[in-house]
């Protein structure tokens, strides 16, 4: 088929190419030169059901996609919708209500600290529209190291509610390249309770220098859920960070084991340590457990953990509480040192949670469980456990 062929009579398509012409390309026919061209066209007469497709070229463009209608590259590694060297705050592209990207690079590059947004997602588009097959990269990591910049692969600040089944991110790779001061993340979750999915992504988040906070992944707003399945995450201060609403994770491989010391949710069961005491605990003083089933004693024993984890979710059960005003409390220590994942039960209270708190573990470390109870503490049978991710 020659390309004459190829470009004529393509309806509900509006075609993008390096040797087109906004001023003769129309929807259906002739191809545009810019993408933004194509969207005028789009706009002009209020259409949906379209698909821009684009040939391969770089595209030094920003675009907001209009609702009701897709944008396929003919390749994500020849296709790239860019914007260099920028001096204001920029958002290359921005979905529209129920649309679709695919297939395309986007890069936004900075030698100065601006704010950055390489895709945004807002209003309900979490819900209605997709990214697919994509790669996105921001990067200002050649600025100063004492300015201060705002730098976000991906987006979402909207109020759409999709179901665990709807994916708004799909086979993307994801990278914020930063520097100096602010927040960096290749993706964020903020500003209005909303959901958010991915699936099969990679997200990466490095410094080049500077006391800002470099996150791969971060929900940080109440009521906002961010799930993460078949993801692999990096950031140089944190992997991932639940600062505000849920972040839950499936398969997802945490290559620094660093959740900025919050909790989070899994999907699949962990791994599990557990303690059990099948007595009364001694009171007024400090004891230390035995893994499995075993006495507390004074002596602190040590599990040495052979790769590098996070620990969360410590959890207790008692058949009896501490009874009265008393307060017994469980406290997991990092070799020999007191962490902040505690738990306590007080009076008749027999079961509690903190799944609020996660500390990191280097391969090598150990692990270690005190209990300090109070005197007159009444609790007996006592089990803990905490979750290894």
């Amino acid at each position: 088929m020659s390309l004459q062929e190829l470009l004529i009579s393509r309806a509900n398509t509006a075609v993008v190419m390096k040797s087109g012409n906004d001023s003769t390309a129309f929807i259906g026919g002739n191809p545009f030169k810019t993408i933004n061209g194509a969207i005028t066209a789009i706009n002009a007469i209020g259409a949906t059901g379209i698909t821009i497709f684009v040939f391969p070229g770089v595209y030094d463009e920003t675009i907001v996609i209009p609702n009701g209608n897709s944008l396929r590259g003919l390749s994500l590694l020849t296709v790239i919708i860019r914007k260099q060297n920028v001096t204001s705050n920029t958002t290359v592209l921005t979905m529209g209500e129920n649309t679709r990207v695919e297939d395309v690079s986007v890069l936004l590059t900075s030698s100065n600290h601006v704010n950055l947004t390489g895709v945004a997602f807002p209003g309900t588009t979490s819900q209605t529209s997709r990214l697919r097959t994509a790669v996105i990269t921001v990067d200002n990591s050649t600025a100063s190291t004492s300015g201060t910049s705002n730098v976000y692969a991906i987006h979402s600040f909207g109020t759409g509610t999709p179901d665990d089944s709807i994916s708004a991110v799909r086979a993307t790779t994801i990278t914020t390249k930063s520097a100096g001061l602010g927040n960096k993340r290749s993706l964020l979750v903020n500003t209005n309770a909303h959901s958010f999915h991915c699936r099969d992504i990679n997200l990466t988040t490095t410094s080049s220098g500077g006391a800002g906070s470099y996150i791969g992944a971060e929900v940080n707003q109440s009521g906002a859920k961010l799930s993460l399945r078949l993801a692999s995450i990096q950031g140089t201060t944190a992997d991932v960070s639940q600062t505000a609403g849920t972040m839950t994770l499936s398969s997802a491989n945490l290559i620094n084991s660093n959740t900025n010391n919050l909790g989070f949710s899994t999907v699949l069961q962990p791994s599990m340590i557990l303690w059990a005491d099948p007595a009364g605990l001694p009171t007024g003083g400090n004891r230390f457990y035995r893994p499995g089933t075993a006495a507390v004693s004074t002596t602190e024993v040590f599990i040495r953990l052979s790769q590098k984890a996070v620990i969360k979710s410590l959890a207790i059960r008692a058949r009896v509480g501490p009874g009265g005003a008393n307060t017994d409390t469980w406290t997991i220590r990092k070799n020999g040192v007191d962490t902040s994942l505690i738990v306590s039960l007080t009076g008749a209270q027999t079961s509690n949670i903190n799944n609020n708190v996660s500390v990191t573990f280097q391969a090598g470390d150990s692990i270690s469980l005190r209990v300090t109870a109070a005197t007159g503490s009444a609790t007996t049978d006592t089990v803990i456990q905490v979750d290894i991710f």
